[in-house]
């Protein structure tokens, strides 16, 4: 396993862990790449930690890379990438290696998600005892699967580093 950090902004310079200092004003970013994972992705310029974790023995059903972008409430989005070899349809994918992302009370909607404007699956998935409300996007470009999560959707950076993440993804073939 291969685990690199890339510190993007250091905002705790003092006071209170909650309180930001130089606020991302939700629309400025720039592109960052991983080689790795054939990716690149819109960053805040401001109040992000980004992580990325790369899995060479992943089995089938497990993700290969693990890119997390942090703010200073914690973890805001999760970009998960899953190799599909045998190249299963969206929904057949989701059915096989996310089933529970299908439960009933989840909402789902169709979607586009990056620059190329591929069909992905949304999923807003409620409240619990053990997590916030989060938004989850599926989406399969060649042979691997993508997943977004937005890890609270009442946090409006989190919310926003989610959208500008669907929206602005470059994927390598």
């Amino acid at each position: 396993m291969f685990v690199s950090a890339l510190a993007i902004a250091v905002v705790l310079a003092g006071g209170s862990p909650l309180d930001d200092r130089l606020p991302w004003d939700g629309k400025s970013v720039r592109l960052l790449r991983d080689d790795e994972a054939r990716v690149a992705f819109p960053v805040p310029l401001t109040g992000a930690l980004l992580e990325s974790r790369h899995f060479a023995e992943a089995t089938p059903g497990q993700h290969r890379h693990r890119i997390a972008l942090s703010s200073v409430r914690g973890e805001a989005v999760e970009l998960a990438v899953f190799e599909n070899p045998r190249r299963l349809s969206l929904d057949d994918f989701i059915a096989q290696v996310l089933p529970v992302l299908r439960l009933n009370e989840h909402a789902v909607m169709e979607w586009t998600a990056t620059r190329l404007a591929v069909r992905a699956v949304q999923f807003d998935l409620p409240r619990s005892e053990q997590q916030f409300a989060q938004r989850v996007a599926v989406f399969a470009v060649g042979a691997r699967v993508f997943v977004v999560s937005c890890r609270d959707v009442d946090d409006a950076f989190a919310v926003a580093a989610f959208a500008a993440l669907l929206k602005g993804l470059e994927v390598d073939p």
